[in-house]
């Protein structure tokens, strides 16, 4: 369907993109004065994180037949309106339990608005020359996001409250609104295939019930929820080895016969496990372990942010000289190694040190998954691709989900270990920290050994085809 192309469109789409990758850093850098304000354990608040991580994982898959169902203004509009709707429960949460269901209400709406965006402009960008052009604008946001987010979070927990947090998204989102019932086109696709409810609700119910076990057993225990993990594992086995599904199943399971496919989502879920633990780990690292004050850490989380930027420049000579099999094996190696040294840090390390480790971390971090990226989407058909990238972008949040659940899980138990019993921020110093990060370096140095199973007959890639493969 032909649609007029608006110039509005990209700024739009970019600005919805950015409430929702500041979202996360903001958030993360506000975690230890929000739980002090709603009188819980730090720990407690990966719930709050997990939350809509585990949202927007379960309803992706959803998003797309959504919007070709009912419209693409329809549900990026309805998108907006949930997302901030969610922002503003978020502010008026007066427990724990209340902000947790408030970050499920906000996740629903980002996994709509942000896929639901992107499709917008590839529907209408589809058949012009701007599109690369288009996509490297509306990825900008993205990346601003985590370098803003920190000291934005620190800002408002220190001068203001943390319920700003939440409260800035009310304006940003209505502007959102009125521009996209303006300028959004609403594109629909007729006769496509209907989509996979019941692969959805057992995929999402397995997904839900193994995010829920990691989530519970840090606090009452790994063998007390074994029916969770009983019941996450079996429901995935039916997923996965039940009969052939009909068109429209929300992962098509042939993708698997791709030369290398299974190794690199097996490496991806190792590495990006293991590194999704830092964004909720190194914040309060800064505040609770080194003494740092919101602002102070917010300004040490930006070298990260700056090296990315670093990482998607460099990335661009490395990866088509050492191929995918040299460079993931080096990089994971080299980033597991970053996150060991994460464990020396300490108040007595001078301040330019850690800049220099984070620096390199982000660096090494970024070029990571924008090679994991190429690597399983580059040698794909049309048909692969959308199931490729569907489930690529389910597992990253459900990594992410289960990093963090990781990170708040081992430093649990080196708490416990050293004081026995219940703990408080006051007990989280940075020697539990420092174990941690080594437990968590050691996971991604693991993955080094499912990146040396990748076949060596994976296509060659050029530097200008990585920069299509680095928003994720």
């Amino acid at each position: 369907m032909e649609a007029r192309i608006s110039p509005v469109l990209p700024w739009i789409v970019g600005v919805t993109l950015f409430m929702q990758s500041i979202d996360g850093s903001v958030l993360n850098n506000a975690l230890p004065s929000m739980a002090a304000a709603l009188n819980v354990n730090p720990l407690q608040m990966q719930a709050v994180i997990v939350a809509y991580l585990l949202t927007a994982a379960l309803f992706i898959p959803l998003s797309g037949w959504l919007a070709d169902r009912f419209g693409v203004r329809r549900v990026f509009c309805l998108a907006i309106i949930i997302f901030s709707f969610g922002s503003l429960c978020c502010a008026l949460s007066p427990s724990l339990y209340f902000l947790v269901v408030s970050r499920v209400i906000q996740g629903l709406g980002g996994a709509l608005m942000v896929p639901v965006g992107r499709l917008a402009v590839v529907k209408i960008y589809s058949h012009s020359a701007e599109l690369v052009r288009v996509l490297g604008f509306i990825s900008i946001p993205a990346i601003l996001g985590p370098v803003c987010g920190p000291l934005a979070g620190g800002f408002f927990v220190q001068y203001a409250s943390w319920h700003w947090i939440f409260l800035i998204n009310i304006p940003v989102g209505l502007l959102a609104l009125w521009l996209s019932l303006k300028y959004v086109p609403q594109l629909k696709e007729k006769g496509g295939p209907s989509f996979d409810f019941l692969g959805f609700t057992v995929f999402g119910s397995s997904v839900a019930a193994l995010s829920l076990w990691l989530v519970l057993a840090p606090d009452t225990g790994w063998l007390d929820n074994l029916g969770l993990l009983a019941l996450g594992l079996l429901l995935m086995f039916y997923f996965w080895y039940s009969p052939a599904k009909k068109p429209g199943a929300i992962f098509n399971r042939a993708i698997f016969k791709k030369p290398g496919y299974l190794v690199g989502i097996l490496g991806n879920i190792c590495s990006r496990t293991g590194s999704g633990a830092i964004p909720f780990m190194l914040p309060m690292f800064l505040q609770l372990g080194l003494g740092f004050n919101p602002i102070k850490a917010g300004l040490f989380m930006l070298p990260q942010a700056v090296g990315s930027f670093f990482g998607k420049r460099l990335i661009t000579v490395f990866l088509p000289k050492a191929g995918f099999k040299g460079f993931l094996q080096a990089n994971t190696v080299s980033l597991g190694v970053m996150v060991c040294l994460f464990s020396y840090l300490s108040v007595s390390t001078p301040e330019a040190v850690m800049i220099f480790v984070f620096l390199v971390f982000g660096t090494v971090n970024s070029m990571q998954f924008t090679a994991m990226n190429s690597f399983l989407l580059i040698d794909l058909e049309s048909w692969e691709a959308a199931t490729a990238n569907s489930l690529l972008s389910v597992i990253i949040q459900i990594c992410n989900n289960s990093g963090v659940a990781l990170g708040a899980a081992l430093l649990s138990i080196f708490a416990l270990a050293e004081h026995g019993g219940a703990f408080t921020a006051e007990h989280l110093s940075g020697p539990i920290f420092e174990k941690a990060f080594f437990c968590i370096g050691l996971v991604i140095l693991a993955a080094s050994l499912v990146m040396s199973r990748i076949p060596k007959n994976v296509s060659k890639i050029k530097g200008n085809d990585v920069r299509q493969y680095q928003e994720h």
